[in-house]
């Protein structure tokens, strides 16, 4: 996955109070986490939030928003190896954006599946939308000699260049979430892989298939839905689901956009626009948390959607699609990209100082 695409928050969680582990001691994956800010932004960097968020869609940097409370991924959550006992071949710690978002913990869960399948255990922790804590943790990490290798989807690349250099410095290979530019590098790096979204290849396929959708379907206008801010992902990816659906579905246009964080408001936000185009009945979701807003809009307004088409992943979202609510989910494939980059990771840890490869985030999509 490349930048990190800006990330739409999750819905708000009911909170509760944390305690941090003591050291050397692990948590389980389900965890409270403390309420972050009500929102922020970050720069280029986390795509649709890779939107993997950018917003999603972070292409480049990430979209921070008000969440709060318990999630599936804890600030530090650890797997075991395949047997159940603690692997042998070390610790390699997943330092993601905030635990808060769907896709990113899709993301998690198949990297944590798949190393520890090949021997390693898997600590995830959550810096909560917070760049300075996600650097925070890296050191720390790397200073205490415990793991072998990390793997990082960014909250604002621009935040970790030390961190970087850092393990780069220490021989401890690392997955970046981002494209080599996003760090000021002009291509491949000794102990460093890039999992690299295409942002642009990913929107392509939204739009055109939201285009063939509308036009095969008789759909009549359409709304584009997406993450709050601009960052990155969030950036390419609205503005090129925009250029191309107008130039492939002329006859069913955008007649109006909203930004949500969340599917509560992104309901709301919808709701709206049916009252002011009564005609709409075509959607382009660029988050699973506008999508699943979306849904819940037409279906309070007695209301049936001749298409709707989401970039996203998340559990919810594929649900949704398997219920017939959802007429197509464009997905990163991060099951392969677990695979794909976790042999490069596995590959640089038995030789930190060889150079990485850059492995193209593949897309999937789900009809």
């Amino acid at each position: 996955m490349g930048a990190s695409p800006s990330i739409g928050a999750a819905s708000t969680p009911t909170t509760g109070p944390c305690t941090e582990a003591p050291p050397g001691r692990q948590r389980s994956r389900s965890t409270c986490t403390p309420a972050p800010p009500p929102t922020m932004n970050t720069q280029q960097g986390v795509s649709m939030t890779k939107q993997r968020l950018i917003t999603t869609f972070s292409a480049a940097a990430v979209v921070l928003l008000a969440l709060a409370g318990c999630s599936s991924a804890s600030p530090e959550s650890t797997g075991a190896a395949a047997d159940g006992s603690t692997a042998a071949a070390g610790e390699i710690d997943f330092f993601t954006v905030s635990g808060q978002i769907p896709l990113i913990n899709t993301l998690a869960d198949q990297v944590t599946s798949y190393l520890e399948g090949r021997g390693y255990t898997v600590v995830v922790k959550d810096a909560q939308f917070d760049p300075a804590k996600q650097a925070q943790q890296i050191e720390q990490a790397v200073s205490t000699g415990s793991i072998v290798g990390a793997w990082i989807f960014p909250v604002a690349p621009e935040a970790l260049t030390q961190s970087v250099q850092l393990l780069q410095s220490k021989q401890v290979p690392v997955v970046l979430e981002a494209q080599p530019s996003d760090f000021g590098f002009d291509g491949a790096q000794p102990g460093v892989v890039f999992d690299a979204s295409d942002y642009v290849q990913y929107a392509t396929t939204i739009a055109t298939d939201a285009a063939d959708c509308a036009t095969s379907n008789g759909g009549t206008e359409a709304l584009f839905l997406s993450a709050p801010g601009s960052s990155g992902g969030s950036t390419v990816i609205p503005d090129t689901v925009q250029k191309v659906y107008g130039e492939a579905a002329p006859s069913a246009p955008i007649v109006d956009t909203a930004q949500a964080g969340d599917p509560a408001s992104a309901q709301s936000a919808v709701t709206q626009l049916l009252i002011a185009h009564p005609d709409a009945d075509v959607v382009i979701a660029a988050t699973d948390e506008t999508a699943v807003g979306a849904v819940g809009a037409f279906k309070a307004a007695g209301r049936t959607p001749a298409c709707v088409v989401v970039g996203g992943g998340g559990q919810d979202v594929l649900a949704a699609q398997k219920a017939g609510d959802i007429t197509e989910v464009v997905a990163w494939d991060y099951a392969a990209s677990a695979k794909a980059s976790g042999d490069s990771l596995i590959t640089l840890i038995g030789d930190p100082t060889a150079e990485g490869t850059i492995n193209p985030t593949a897309i999937s999509v789900i009809k």
